[in-house]
């Protein structure tokens, strides 16, 4: 089975950190506009999450990946709930949501994260470049 670079992993990663700060962000934006949220979560702990795990991030980059691997395990768990499952339940409750496109977006955006925490916490990419 291929496996991915652990710097393009990492790379990825940090783009759905980035992506899921400024998906908050907007939110919190348009909030303070007097604009309808873009969630049902809270944009301020979305954003503190988002960060939190671009902390994670960090031990990959210092060469420990066991704790990398355990840490996107949790990733796997709590995004995965917070970030796909608890939108999914709100299915019937889009009126949480400015829309049904940014309801949409967090889910995908959050399944993209879902693949990516997943190929790490199994350890599906190939370290050798980072170590080099």
């Amino acid at each position: 089975m291929r496996t991915i670079a652990l710097n393009k992993l990492l790379i990825a990663q940090m783009i759905y950190a980035f992506v899921g700060i400024m998906y908050n962000v907007a939110s919190l934006l348009d909030q303070r506009a007097g604009l309808a949220s873009w969630a049902s979560t809270d944009a301020v702990i979305g954003v503190a999450g988002m960060a939190l795990y671009g902390l994670f991030l960090s031990t990959a980059l210092m060469k420990n990946l066991s704790f990398y691997r355990a840490l996107m395990a949790m990733s796997v768990l709590l995004l995965g709930y917070n970030g796909i499952v608890s939108h999914l339940l709100n299915l019937g409750h889009l009126e949480m949501y400015q829309s049904f496109l940014v309801w949409a977006l967090a889910i995908a955006i959050n399944s993209c994260g879902l693949v990516l925490n997943l190929l790490a916490a199994l350890g599906w990419y190939n370290s050798t470049p980072l170590t080099k």
